[in-house]
């Protein structure tokens, strides 16, 4: 049996999310703590049908669709992608084989999803194609001081943050873009008389202002695509684009 049947057949201990994310709403920490427990207990303890799950239905569907879209949009072997949120590889294990060597880099909040994906790299065999599997704490990509990358996608990302989070990513991912680098990100869109939006716990919605704004803000240009029947990702969501700004 594979290390992560058997993981996913351990048990853990309840965590008490609720009380975590009550402690953010009130000030006393901050959210990427709690999604990040949150993040652990689903891979841990999520169903089979679970989109943590490697090699489930729902998990290849996804990543299937994650590749094809960026190889449509200019992807090639030669590139360097940044993976923000790349949880346990959905998108990532198609992009690992695609890229030249070393050119992948992965990166995610939740440990149990950087062990899931390292284990991955190991049982399919692509240790020797190098890809960087990291943890990270927040968004201001000090990891990566001095390096651009050529592409920047965060999938499903976005819905799951709330606004100052991703004001972070704005203010800073700007420093690992290079003149040509563009940044494509998924979110779903808050109705028409809001801007801001939230379904339940860990789950926002933005208005395409909102990102309009912060692009604005911190010196980015950013554009809408076309509607997500022309990119066959689920209609829910909606891709944008970002560059640097002249």
């Amino acid at each position: 049996m594979s290390f992560l049947k058997r993981m996913y057949l351990g048990t853990v201990k309840p965590i008490k999310i609720h009380h975590l994310y009550n402690l953010y709403l009130k000030g006393h920490a901050r959210y990427i703590q709690t999604y990040r427990e949150r993040m652990d207990k689903q891979i841990k303890l999520g169903p089979q049908d679970s989109r943590w799950r490697p090699r489930t239905p729902r998990w290849t569907r996804i990543g299937k669709m994650q590749f094809r879209f960026l190889v449509q949009h200019g992807l090639k072997p030669e590139h360097t992608l940044l993976d923000i949120g790349c949880g346990t590889l959905r998108g990532g294990i198609h992009f690992i084989r695609y890229l030249q060597p070393g050119n992948y880099t992965g990166i995610d909040i939740s440990p149990e999803a950087i062990k899931v994906a390292k284990q991955l790299v190991k049982e399919e065999g692509m240790a020797d194609l190098r890809p960087r599997l990291l943890l990270t704490a927040d968004s201001q990509f000090k990891e990566f001081s001095g390096e651009t990358f050529d592409f920047l996608f965060a999938y499903s990302v976005f819905s799951h943050l709330p606004p100052e989070e991703i004001e972070e990513t704005f203010q800073n991912i700007g420093e690992i873009m290079g003149k040509n680098s563009v940044f494509f990100f998924t979110f779903k869109p808050a109705d028409g008389r809001r801007d801001i939006g939230r379904e339940m716990r860990f789950n926002f919605r933005y208005s395409f202002r909102f990102f309009q704004e912060l692009a604005r803000k911190h010196g980015l240009d950013i554009e809408l695509l076309e509607p997500p029947s022309a990119h066959n990702y689920p209609e829910k969501k909606r891709m944008a684009k970002v560059t640097k700004g002249e």
